[in-house]
C-alpha cells in the first residue's frame, strides 16, 4: 500500500465503506480525483469499468460518466485521443438527439456553435467551412436567429466583437453600410453604430483615421447640440478634444479688461461686458469712452443708460453693465409623434366609495398591418446669438432622439415613419417598440378547443372548465373564466374574476390582474393584484395587493403586501406569509453543494501538483501534458468557484431585500388570521390599519399607521 498517496487511500478506504468493487480503480496510476469520480460513479450504480484506463484524464472521464448517467450512446465519443472539451460537445449534443461525433476535427469552440446551430435549426456549417473563428460564428448564429443576412457585410478578417456592431445594427435597422467596413475597428463601429441611432450626422467623424476615442468626443458634442467643427480635426487628441467639448458646453471664461481709467469684465463668453470706473463720480466723455470699449472689442449692444450715467458722472465705484449681446437659443429637441395611446391603464380604477371598476381598463391598442405607429420629428436648429464684439454665437441644435428599437413595425428610409409589419398589438416602454401577435376569440370552451398562440390573446367572452389558454404574451378575458388553466408569458388580467372551484389555476410571468379568486391556485414571478380573493393559494415574487380583501386559503410574496382587510368576521383561517421565495433557497443550496464539491476537486488537484512537483524538476514536470491539465484544471475550478460565489452573493442580498418586505394593512386584520414574516408570526386579533415587518428572529414589529 506505500505505492498509494494517502489521497489515494481515502478513496479506496471510502469505496470499501460503501461496498463498492474498489478493484476496478485500485491502480497507483490513477490521480486521487480519477478514483474518486470512480467512485461516485459507481456509487450511482453505472457500469463504468469499460472506460476505467489510465487512457483517459480525469476530465474525459467526467463526461464519459456524466454521458452514462444521461444515458447517451458514450462509444461516440468515449476515445481517449479526443480531448475532454471536444466530448463535452458532443455529449451535449447526443443528450439533445444531436450526433456531431462525426466533426470532431473541428476545435472545441467551432463544435459548440454548430451544435448550437443545429439545435436552432440554422445552418452555419458554410460559414464553419470558410474559416470563420468561434466568436464570429457565434455572432453568425445570434443574426441568424433573427433572420439577418450578414453575408454582404462580413468577412473572416473581421473580428467577432466587429461582427457584433454589423449584426446590432442590422437588427436595428440601421444602414451599416458606413462602418462595415475592415479599415474599421470594433470600438470605432460602436461609435458610428451609436452615432446612427441618435441620428446624429456621423459624416464628422466616421473617418478611419480617428481613433474610437475621438470619435466618442465628436459624437458627444454632436449630441449635445454642439459646433464641433472647432475640434473635430486629427490634429487634436482625444484629451485635447475632451477639453474644447467641455468648454462649447459650459461656455468661456471670464476675461478682464484693464484701462488707465476703467476696467472692463466679459462674462457668459462675452455676451455681457460691465465696467469698472476707478475714479468715483467723474465725468467722461462720450466719444472718448465708446473708442475706449471699441479698442476692447466692446461695440455692440452698448447700454445707453449706463453711457449716460458714466457721461453725467452719476454711477459708483461698483460694476455696471455697459454692453449686452444675445444668447444664443437651442433648438426644439427631436420628438416622436405617436398614433396610438402610449398610456396604457392596466390599473383598475378606484372608486369614491371604495369599490374597484374594471371597466376602463385600457390593456392594449390593436394595429392592423400598413398602420402608421409613429413619425419621427427632427431637432431643430438652435437661433444664433451674438457677443459684445459683434460676433456671432452658434445656437446648439436640438437633442436628437434615438431611433425606435424592436419588432413588428418596418421603418422608412428616411429613417423617420413607422409603420406596423403586421396586424398585432403595439406596445411601447421607453424606446423600445413592439408589435405583438394578437389572437381575439369570442370564448374558450370545451367545444372550441383550447388556445395555445404564441403572442397575446384577448377573451370576449367566457373561459369554462377544463379549458386551457397559454400565450407567449399577455391575455385578457372579459368574460368569467371557471376551472381552467391559464399560462402566459406577459401579464394574465380577468376582468370579471374566476371561480375555480379547486380545479383552476393562473400562471404568470410579469403579473396578474383580477377583479377576485375564488379556489384559484395563482402562480406569479411580478405582483399579483385582486380586489377579493378567497379561498386561493396566492404566490408572488414581487407584491400581493387586494383592494378589499384576502379571506381563507394561503398567499406568500416575496416583497411584501399592500392590502385592505385580511379575514372576516367569521373568523375565516387565513395565512399570509412574506419572505425569502424557495426557488432562491434552493438555488443557494445547489451552489453551496457545486462548491463543496468543487473544493474537493481542487484539494485533490493541488496534492496531485505538490507530488509532480517534488517527483519532477521544473524542466521535466512543465512538459508533462498531465502536469498541464492539472494546471489548467486549477485554474478553471477556481474560476468557476469565483462565479458561483458572486452568484450566491447576488441571492443573498435579494434575501437581505425581502427581510425588510412588510404587511402593510390598512383596514382590519381580522382573528384568524396568522402572518408569517420569516421565522416570526402574528397571530391578528382584530387590529386596525396596521404595519407589520420581521425582525429577523421570532418577532414582528407592529407599527399602526
Amino acid at each position: 500500500m506505500a505505492e498509494y498517496t494517502k489521497d489515494q487511500l481515502i478513496e479506496i478506504e471510502e469505496g470499501k465503506k460503501a461496498s463498492l468493487d474498489t478493484s476496478i480503480y485500485e491502480n497507483p496510476d490513477f490521480l486521487a480525483i480519477q478514483m474518486r469520480q470512480i467512485r461516485l460513479a459507481l456509487a450511482s450504480g453505472l457500469d463504468v469499468k469499460p472506460y476505467v484506463s489510465t487512457e483517459y484524464d480525469w476530465m474525459q472521464m467526467d463526461e464519459i460518466f456524466s454521458g452514462l448517467e444521461s444515458g447517451v450512446d458514450v462509444k461516440l465519443y468515449a476515445k481517449p485521443d479526443l480531448p475532454y472539451e471536444k466530448m463535452h460537445q458532443v455529449r451535449k449534443g447526443l443528450e439533445k438527439g444531436i450526433d456531431i461525433s462525426q466533426d470532431t476535427g473541428y476545435n472545441a469552440g467551432i463544435l459548440k456553435q454548430l451544435r448550437k446551430s443545429i439545435e436552432e435549426n440554422i445552418d452555419i456549417r458554410k460559414y464553419i467551412e470558410q474559416g470563420f473563428d468561434p466568436e464570429q460564428l457565434y455572432q453568425i448564429r445570434l443574426a441568424l436567429q433573427h433572420g439577418i443576412e450578414l453575408d454582404p457585410y462580413i468577412e473572416t478578417d473581421f473580428r467577432g466583437a466587429a461582427i457584433a456592431e454589423i449584426r446590432i445594427g442590422l437588427e436595428e435597422d440601421i444602414d451599416v453600410t458606413s462602418y462595415a467596413n475592415i479599415k474599421f475597428g470594433w470600438r470605432q463601429m460602436r461609435e458610428i453604430r451609436f452615432g446612427l441611432e441618435s441620428r446624429l450626422d456621423i459624416r464628422r467623424y466616421a473617418n478611419p483615421y480617428f481613433d474610437w476615442e475621438q470619435m466618442k468626443e465628436i459624437r458627444l458634442g454632436l449630441a449635445e447640440g454642439l459646433d464641433v467643427s472647432s475640434y473635430s480635426t486629427l490634429m487634436y487628441t482625444s484629451n485635447e478634444m475632451r477639453k474644447r467639448r467641455v468648454i462649447l458646453s459650459e461656455g468661456a471664461e471670464d476675461v478682464s479688461i484693464s484701462s488707465e481709467d476703467f476696467d472692463v469684465n466679459l462674462t457668459s463668453g462675452g455676451i455681457e461686458a460691465y465696467i469698472i470706473m476707478k475714479k468715483e463720480g467723474e465725468k467722461i466723455n462720450r466719444n472718448s469712452l465708446l473708442e475706449s470699449l471699441e479698442e476692447f472689442g466692446v461695440t455692440h449692444g452698448i447700454i445707453e443708460e449706463t453711457v449716460k450715467k458714466l457721461c453725467d458722472g452719476d454711477y459708483e465705484k461698483k460694476p455696471m453693465p455697459i454692453a449686452r449681446g444675445s444668447l444664443p437659443k437651442k433648438g426644439k429637441d427631436g420628438w416622436y409623434e405617436y398614433f396610438f395611446e402610449t398610456e396604457v391603464n392596466r390599473k383598475p380604477k378606484i372608486k369614491e366609495d371604495g369599490s374597484v371598476d374594471y371597466h376602463d381598463l385600457d390593456t392594449y391598442t390593436v394595429v392592423k398591418e400598413g398602420d402608421v405607429l409613429a413619425i419621427y420629428h427632427d431637432a431643430e436648429e438652435g437661433d444664433d446669438g451674438f457677443a459684445v464684439d459683434g460676433s456671432a454665437i452658434k445656437g446648439k441644435k436640438g437633442i436628437e432622439k434615438e431611433l425606435l428599437k424592436g419588432e413588428g413595425f418596418i421603418l422608412s428610409e428616411d429613417r423617420h415613419t413607422y409603420t406596423a409589419a403586421m396586424e398585432g398589438m403595439v406596445d411601447l416602454h421607453g424606446s423600445i417598440l413592439n408589435v405583438i401577435k394578437h389572437l381575439e376569440v369570442k370564448e374558450v370552451t370545451l367545444a372550441t378547443g383550447n388556445v395555445n398562440f404564441d403572442g397575446s390573446v384577448r377573451i370576449r367572452g367566457n373561459v369554462e372548465n377544463g379549458a386551457v389558454v397559454k400565450a407567449s404574451g399577455d391575455v385578457v378575458v372579459d368574460g368569467s373564466v371557471g376551472g381552467a388553466e391559464i399560462i402566459s408569458d406577459g401579464v394574465v388580467t380577468l376582468n370579471r374574476g374566476m371561480n375555480a372551484g379547486r380545479h383552476g389555476k393562473v400562471q404568470a410571468k410579469k403579473g396578474v390582474i383580477s377583479k377576485f379568486f375564488e379556489s384559484v391556485i395563482v402562480m406569479c414571478d411580478g405582483d399579483i393584484e385582486v380586489t377579493n380573493s378567497v379561498n386561493s393559494l396566492l404566490r408572488a415574487k414581487g407584491f400581493i395587493k387586494s383592494y378589499r380583501s384576502i379571506i381563507g386559503g394561503k398567499a406568500f410574496a416575496s416583497k411584501g403586501y399592500k392590502v385592505n382587510n385580511l379575514g372576516n368576521e367569521a373568523g375565516t383561517p387565513t395565512q399570509v406569509q412574506v419572505g425569502v421565495d424557495q426557488d432562491i433557497i434552493d438555488k443557494i443550496g445547489e451552489i453551496s453543494e457545486q462548491l463543496k464539491e468543487n473544493a474537493k476537486q481542487l484539494m485533490l488537484l493541488d496534492n496531485s501538483m505538490k507530488e509532480m512537483r517534488l517527483k519532477y524538476p521544473p524542466e521535466i514536470r512543465n512538459t508533462l501534458p498531465l502536469y498541464k491539465k492539472i494546471d489548467n484544471a486549477i485554474f478553471t475550478i477556481n474560476k468557476q468557484q469565483q462565479e458561483l460565489k458572486n452568484e450566491r452573493e447576488k441571492l443573498n442580498l435579494s434575501i437581505l431585500f425581502t427581510r425588510e418586505a412588510t404587511i402593510d394593512i390598512s383596514g382590519t386584520a381580522y382573528e384568524g388570521v396568522t402572518c408569517i414574516l420569516g421565522k416570526a408570526r402574528w397571530e391578528a386579533s382584530g387590529e386596525r390599519h396596521v404595519v407589520l415587518k420581521g425582525s429577523g428572529g421570532a418577532a414582528v414589529s407592529v407599527t399602526n399607521k
